[in-house]
């Protein structure tokens, strides 16, 4: 069942699959490197330049001059990716969408942290403000199938956060922010090394009102690591943890989004939820073989028309071995995932007659790929990638309550996957590619098990053929290009049917999309960075056939100029306008869309001696926004929203230890 609208918060379930070493000795913190290294494109480290994708690299530097306050604001400056915010401040619960999947574009989006999943089974996604923004080394984004190498949630894209760990150099920083909302935070970055041994630790603390009323806010997350370094070999331990409680004041109707977005809907009930997760991580990273083996553990809770509570407990074990030959650079893994989840749910005085609804689910994941992927230089400028994966899949569910009684199904799925790749470079530094792939997705647990009824309707895995082509220029100018067009064509998609009250599998769908970044140092104080993306997705066939799929955005356009006032001042705005979708549910494309609706953010900083102080608008021209909304047919007007903050202002002062 769909969690945005009835139970958000409801379940946190999980299947933890690929993940790689981060290399972190090879990260950076305040230098952009004219060659930045990358693992995402290939889960081997290369060469941003050569890796034949659409790749994008922000640094920590770029982060620390941007205008974000947390990781979905990093992202929402991307104009080929679409975030949807449900609260507003923290970018808590903020799904990422890359290749115009809307509503489930969490699901077809995969978000690793040091190639670690951060995706469970379940509609949630990762939650991204559980990753403090200090902590961060570079965000590496691909744009298209990562399927191969990363399995499942990847056919839309990949987004690979490389945190930093003492070898980046020593580091003692504290941040204090506070601002609108009765917004107060307190953050840090720790690091230090001796000789081939380093520790890092960042932590992040905010709490808050929120910009709607019931919608207070209180996190802390907390990432840390140790590396030791010996004989060319890189090995540690990883010890992340955060936790989370959150009210939940629910969507507003039109007249009251127009009069009031601030407001909680009269009689709704106002829920809250809580949230606690832990890993443990120990990784191997040689010349030629490198693993990790991962435990970890999720307890959610949520109140909001009922109870529910849900414990996740997945381990996986990830090695692979990578070896260079001749011409030919190849990765060999092994994914294995057991994931087990306990979830329950009790609704009082919900559905007529008056009773107590209980369920309990019971689930467990296993999960067995290999893969393999070969890039052979053909010659000198051209190269091709090859890469296969079978993953298998076993899923044993069970119900026990008073509704349904007691029910158990299981599944055995086994899917392939495939990514040929040709890519030519050119003398001057250009490189142009063209792509054909096939991704897949399996279903997460609450698109097949129904909180309320205690069914169980299993669902076919999701497929997709994908074609791209693309090509990234640089010029003796400076001027940075990166352009690339895609098509995808989805079998089974899954979705959300809001007539059959159930999720389901779609008629063929389509989506198409095109990306355009560039980038211009204009001189030595102001650099210009734009972007433009286009998307079009629709259904192929049924009947809905030539509809427009709900909540993708037309086009996107951001523009960002970065202009260095003094040695130590800076100014940075931002603008970005997001285009016209459908509202959610509305497949049948018989509503209004959702306006076009532009934002400009700003922030100007400064740095004295060991301190810097920053000064942050959001929203500035103060356009009541909201990029959630959903088409209800029983509600006059049918068009609810989520609404995001007006203008909002925070004060940062950061400080070295």
């Amino acid at each position: 069942m769909r969690q945005i609208l009835v139970v958000p918060f409801i379940i946190s379930s999980g299947l933890v699959t690929s993940s790689f070493a981060s290399a972190a000795n090879n990260s950076t913190d305040s230098v952009i490197t004219s060659i930045p290294v990358v693992v995402s494109a290939s889960r081997l480290d290369t060469s941003i330049d050569t890796a034949p994708v659409n790749i994008t690299t922000i640094t920590a530097e770029d982060i620390s001059q941007s205008n974000a306050n947390n990781l979905s604001d990093v992202l929402e400056e991307q104009a080929g990716i679409n975030v949807a915010n449900l609260y507003g401040i923290s970018g808590s619960r903020a799904t990422v969408d890359i290749s115009g999947f809307g509503a489930t574009g969490a699901q077809n989006t995969l978000v690793l942290l040091n190639g670690r999943r951060l995706n469970d089974v379940d509609l949630q996604g990762a939650n991204l403000s559980a990753i403090p923004l200090d902590s961060i080394a570079r965000i590496e984004i691909v744009r298209g199938s990562g399927t191969v190498l990363y399995g499942d949630n990847a056919g839309g894209g990949v987004i690979n956060i490389v945190t930093k760990n003492g070898f980046d150099g020593k580091q003692g920083k504290l941040k204090l922010q506070v601002g609108s909302f009765q917004t107060n935070r307190l953050s840090g970055d720790l690091r230090t090394n001796n000789g081939d041994t380093a520790l890092s630790l960042a932590f992040d603390g905010m709490k808050s009102d929120g910009y709607r009323d019931n919608n207070a806010y209180d996190n802390f997350s907390l990432v840390s690591e140790i590396d030791r370094q010996r004989n060319n070999k890189n090995y540690g331990m990883r010890i992340n943890a955060s936790r989370e409680k959150i009210q939940l004041p629910d969507y507003v109707d039109e007249p009251t989004f127009k009069s009031d977005p601030t407001a909680t809907m009269p009689g709704f009930v106002i829920g809250q939820a809580k949230e606690h997760r832990s890993s443990l991580e120990g990784f191997f990273d040689g010349n030629d073989l490198a693993g990790e083996l991962t435990l970890s553990k999720k307890h959610q809770e949520a109140t909001i028309v009922g109870d529910t509570a849900a414990d996740l407990t997945t381990v996986s074990l990830t090695p692979r071995y990578k070896h260079q030959f001749d011409k030919n650079k190849i990765i060999v893994g092994l994914d294995i995932y057991h994931s087990h989840l306990d979830t329950a749910a009790a609704f009082s005085n919900f559905f007529p007659p008056p009773a107590i609804i209980r369920n309990r689910s019971n689930t467990t994941r296993k999960s067995v790929a290999i893969y393999a992927a070969d890039t052979i230089n053909l010659d000198v400028t051209t190269s091709m990638h090859i890469g296969l994966r079978h993953e298998q899949v076993k899923l044993d569910i069970g119900n026990t309550g008073n509704t349904s009684g007691n029910t158990n199904d299981s599944s055995n799925d086994g899917v392939n996957a495939y990514d040929f790749t040709v890519s030519h470079v050119h003398k001057y530094g250009g490189i142009n590619y063209i792509r054909l792939a096939h991704s897949f997705r399996f279903p997460v647990l609450d698109e097949m098990w129904n909180y309320f009824s205690g069914s169980i309707s299993l669902l076919r895995p999701q497929s997709a053929d994908h074609f791209e082509v693309g090509t990234r220029q640089k010029f003796a100018s400076g001027l940075d290009l990166k352009a690339n067009i895609f098509i995808m064509n989805v079998t089974d998609e899954i979705a959300y049917d809001s007539l059959t009250f159930s999720n389901v599998n779609l008629d063929k769908t389509r989506h198409n999309g095109f990306n355009l970044d560039l980038s211009y140092p204009v001189n030595k104080k102001l650099k210009l960075t734009t972007g433009f993306s286009a998307r079009k997705a629709t259904f192929s066939n049924g009947p809905n056939k030539g509809n427009t799929i709900p909540l993708v955005p037309e086009t996107k356009l951001t523009l960002s100029g970065n202009y260095h006032i003094t040695q130590f001042s800076q100014l940075k705005v931002d603008f970005i306008r997001t285009g016209q979708r459908y509202f959610g549910d509305d497949n049948a494309n018989v509503g209004k869309q959702m306006p076009t609706y532009n934002m400009i953010n700003m922030s100007y900083s400064r740095q004295f001696n060991h301190w810097k102080a920053r000064v942050l608008i959001q929203n500035l021209s103060n356009v009541s926004v909201a990029n959630i909304g959903y088409y209800a047919s029983y509600l006059t007007p049918p068009y609810t929203y989520y609404p995001l903050p007006e203008r909002a202002v925070y004060i940062t002062f950061e400080g070295d230890m």
